[in-house]
């Protein structure tokens, strides 16, 4: 059996604020936001399908992460719309949550790296989450 890992990455504008935070963070502000979305899997081998020799099809994630994450959180405030203390690390968490129960299958989700800006992301695996 063949294994492979793809990497699909999203864009999105938020604005958030930590309060309590001993920093400028403490005030609302906004970032633009990189999300690699990674899965991890077999390679299908069904000659005539229509997924033939993918593990899963880009734009089958891409609808996923839209529908569940992307719409959600672009041009929007984060602590609204999560309901968190919107650190980047509890951000990843819940998109990883949102991913899964709008069909995004947990065996396959490998990876979520969430760039906060251009020198800083968070980054939560299988391992992270079990």
């Amino acid at each position: 059996m063949k294994v492979a890992i793809i990497t699909k990455i999203f864009r999105f504008e938020s604005a958030h604020h930590l309060p309590g935070h001993h920093g400028k963070c403490a005030r609302p502000h906004g970032h633009s936001y990189r999300l690699e979305v990674t899965i991890r899997g077999p390679i299908k081998d069904t000659p005539g399908e229509s997924d033939h020799g993918m593990v899963m099809d880009f734009g089958e994630i891409s609808q996923i992460v839209k529908n569940s994450v992307i719409e959600r959180l672009d041009h929007q405030d984060l602590n609204t719309v999560t309901e968190l203390h919107t650190t980047a690390e509890n951000l990843a968490h819940w998109i990883w949550d949102e991913l899964i129960v709008n069909g995004l299958s947990e065996a396959l989700l490998y990876r979520i790296r969430l760039w906060e800006t251009d020198s800083c992301f968070v980054e939560i695996t299988q391992l992270e989450r079990n």
